[in-house]
């Protein structure tokens, strides 16, 4: 029997198999309620978020009302592919919530009290178990991390929390060691991948790092030794796991021009297509072809003193132009092979006060050092995950 859906008010869209129930069948139901029921349907492209609500049988005028109730808390037009709509149906068999998990760490709920929508944030619980890992380097930090023990998205994690302090695209060297106690987390019994970095070293050519978490007015921050920040204004570098291939030089031979000529900037190879992210805060002032030999550039000013340049690009990212601002880690575009190149690469520059220089050695600006109020904590806190470190 082919399945009949069944409008409610133009809001919602039942699917039903088999005949329309009678009126006596109907009421029948109305009396015995059903156990709350959970339809799910996973974001793909082209999906929009009223599309997505009737794939799960609300219609277009109930969705735009759950859309406008999150105002403020999320904007559901920015579902994004691979995550999950969950709705439950209450006893009634209407319904009665819509959860959505934008990150790892929250969870939007929106729930129908009385016929009007509410939405709330959720803290997403797992269960936690701290896991410890050292290795030191023969090739590379996911090579090491793997013979450690760890998952990728444990050394993924790892990577992110010296991101400011260490380009690991550039500067690991062989022998170089590492430390690390982490969250591994699980929910209803099944792997919930890594939560947080309680606290690592690593020692890059000599250079020992250390970081510590330490929360403060709610948020979490990493810390050095002496509680000097980690975060930093900018990112060492543009790109997740790429390689070099051209270093900073005053004179290279460029394989298209045929001569030797500057190179006040890092080349990172990259597949085609791989997103590049602006490495700190600031405001598009390029956005476009380039005749220069650029090809597709974007130009980031973060401040008076310090610009960034990103060439070559295959593509730029969707909603943005000149005059947008950009936050670090946004992605501004992808890796391409424009202009003056011979294959496909991100040519990365930093400018400070007007002139080039070695994004590999220039000083950053850092961000804020733990307040004297807040040290004895930090340090009663750090001294607390140096244990975890230990042999």
């Amino acid at each position: 029997m082919a399945g009949i859906s069944l409008v409610l008010g133009g809001f919602f869209l039942w699917p039903h198999e088999g005949p329309i129930p009678s009126p006596a069948a109907l009421e029948t139901a109305a009396i015995e309620p059903v156990k709350p029921v959970e339809r799910r349907h996973e974001i793909v492209e082209d999906d929009t978020f009223t599309k997505a609500m009737e794939a799960l049988g609300v219609g277009y005028a109930e969705a735009l009302r759950i859309l406008a109730s999150a105002e403020g808390i999320y904007d559901f037009a920015n579902v994004r592919i691979g995550k999950t709509l969950a709705l439950t149906l209450g006893e009634d068999g209407f319904p009665a919530k819509l959860t959505y998990e934008p990150n790892a760490s929250t969870s939007v709920v929106v729930e129908n009290m009385s016929g009007d929508w509410v939405a709330r944030e959720e803290e997403i619980e797992y269960d936690i178990d701290v896991v410890k890992a050292r290795g030191t380097i023969s090739s590379s930090l996911y090579a090491a991390g793997l013979e450690a023990g760890m998952s990728e998205g444990a050394i993924i994690t790892l990577a992110d929390t010296f991101a400011w302090s260490v380009d690991f695209a550039t500067q690991v060297r062989e022998g170089d060691t590492f430390e690390v106690a982490y969250e591994k987390r699980s929910r209803d019994g099944a792997d919930a991948g890594t939560g947080r970095v309680l606290t690592a070293g690593f020692t890059n050519d000599g250079t020992r790092h250390e970081a510590y978490l330490f929360e403060m007015d709610g948020k979490d921050g990493y810390y050095d030794e002496a509680g000097a920040s980690l975060v930093r204004q900018f990112l060492k570098a543009p790109l997740s796991y790429s390689r070099i291939t051209s270093g900073y030089t005053n004179a290279r031979f460029h394989p298209v021009l045929k001569s030797s000529t500057p190179h006040r900037a890092i080349d990172y190879a990259a597949p085609l297509g791989t997103p590049v992210m602006a490495t700190a805060d600031g405001v598009i002032s390029s956005y476009g072809w380039n005749s220069g030999g650029y090809g597709n550039l974007a130009s980031i000013r973060h401040n008076s003193t310090f610009s960034t340049n990103y060439a070559h690009l295959s593509r730029f990212a969707k909603g943005l132009k000149r005059g947008s601002a950009v936050t670090q880690g946004q992605v501004i575009g992808y890796v391409g092979s424009t202009g003056f190149s011979t294959g496909a690469h991100l040519h990365y520059e930093i400018v400070k006060d007007g002139t080039k220089v070695n994004p590999l050695q220039v000083e950053l600006p850092a961000g804020d050092p733990i307040p004297e109020e807040q040290r004895p904590a930090f340090e009663a806190k750090r001294d607390e995950l140096k244990k975890l470190l230990q042999p």
